[in-house]
């Protein structure tokens, strides 16, 4: 079986590629937004203020089990075909099928010691997406000879074969590991994979509460995952130039990313900084807003779940280079702005200095399990992220109490 992946790798690419994906597990992604081939449009059309967290993207500093030395491995010298990391007794796949174990998902050589495949890369954003808590570890698997392609700095285009890995820990025990694989140029797969007590195997999940620990947990559905991984034009969340060029950003950083020829750009700025607006409170607040709200879901991408709420939360890679941030669409489309949803009565988004009053804190602060709808993400979280909203919170109450969306455009 493995001899026709080894005279047959360019076929085989089609096939063996992942990224960090969700439950579900037989669907698959595509470059435009929709799933399976059928779509679900843009959401759920009330699009404004409701959020748009990519359900666990992205964050948590992991507890560096199983990380190995991940940095450097496997490379290649470009001159190869990719390495096929998937184990030698793996069954061969039907094509759009994820394996149906993490064991030959690519992520581990060596399930029981953790021990990572070769090649396989850690990295941390510099800001964490909040997913109530959850420990998370991220990993990156870019076939050896490969680049990012970056022509478009806020839209990279990640090369086939490209596999991508996140593991969450929940009450300090492994509760599931997701996968998203780029099988061809326009198709990514995704499965995610829950893991037993004892953490000795996992299995293809479709989503649900669960218990890990002793205590409840909920792994998102296929479809949650698509709803904010559809937001981006590649689909990937958390692997882009700012989140890995800010000052934070552990392992395969963007400085990293540079320094080993790995962009299509090999003097793309690996300068990257957020500045203020005057409140001295903006960087951390648009830097939280970012991440959890607008690469996912709230930004001028037409297939983001979002999209039609016109609220724009996402920080473009040209206004991060410490610079004002003054103009800035997270200014322009909230401060004395009004929600389009009928729901919310045409609330402000945004009260400058009043943060009880602000749409946008409100939404923050509140959990709904009834109708997740009046909350802030509405998916893939139950727990309030304190640390967020305070940052968001203080932002607000910096700002001047004169201040309103023509004063900001």
């Amino acid at each position: 079986m493995r001899s026709v992946r080894a005279f047959e790798w360019a076929a085989v690419l089609v096939l063996l590629v992942l990224v960090a994906g969700c439950a579900d597990d037989d669907a698959h992604l595509f470059e435009d937004g929709s799933t399976n081939g059928d779509g679900d449009g843009d959401g759920d059309g009330d699009g404004d203020d409701d959020g748009g967290v990519a359900p666990g993207d992205g964050d948590g500093d992991g507890d560096g089990d199983g990380d190995g030395d991940g940095d450097g491995d496997g490379d290649g010298d470009g001159d190869q075909p990719p390495v096929d990391i998937i184990p030698s007794d793996c069954p061969e796949l039907a094509i759009n099928t994820p394996p149906g174990d993490i064991y030959c998902s690519g992520l581990y050589s060596d399930v029981a010691e953790k021990k990572l495949s070769p090649g396989v890369r850690m990295f941390k954003p510099a800001i964490e997406l909040w997913s109530d808590g959850a420990e998370k570890t991220r990993w990156i698997y870019l076939p050896p000879g490969t680049k990012i392609d970056v022509s478009d700095p806020d839209k990279w285009k990640f090369p086939i074969g490209t596999r991508m890995f996140k593991e969450f820990k929940w009450n300090g025990k492994r509760a599931e590991t997701r996968l998203f694989w780029k099988s061809r140029e326009n198709r990514w797969e995704r499965t995610t994979y829950r893991w037993n007590e004892d953490e000795t195997e996992a299995k293809r999940f479709g989503g649900g509460e669960v218990e890990v620990g002793g205590e409840s947990y909920v792994i998102p559905s296929g479809e949650d995952c698509d709803k904010c991984h559809k937001g981006r034009q590649d689909l990937v969340l958390g692997f882009e130039t700012i989140l890995l060029g800010l000052e934070g950003a552990e392992g395969l950083t963007l400085a990293k990313l540079v320094e080993e020829q790995l962009l299509s750009d090999d003097d793309y700025s690996a300068d990257v900084s957020l500045g203020d607006d005057g409140t001295g409170q903006a960087a951390a607040a648009m830097g939280w807003m970012h991440v959890n709200c607008g690469i996912s879901c709230h930004n001028g991408y037409s297939a983001s779940h979002a999209y039609r709420s016109g609220l724009r939360l996402q920080i473009d890679v040209d206004q991060a280079t410490g610079g004002s941030l003054a103009g800035v669409d997270a200014l322009a489309t909230t401060i004395g702005i009004k929600a389009t949803t009928l729901r919310w009565d045409e609330r402000i988004r945004i009260v400058p200095g009043n943060p009880e009053d602000s749409l946008l804190s409100w939404l923050m602060n509140r959990r709904d399990p009834a109708d997740p709808r009046d909350q802030m993400p509405p998916i893939a979280s139950r727990v309030v992220s304190e640390e967020g909203s305070k940052l968001v919170e203080n932002w607000i109450r910096a700002l001047p109490a004169s201040d309103n969306g023509a004063e900001n455009p």
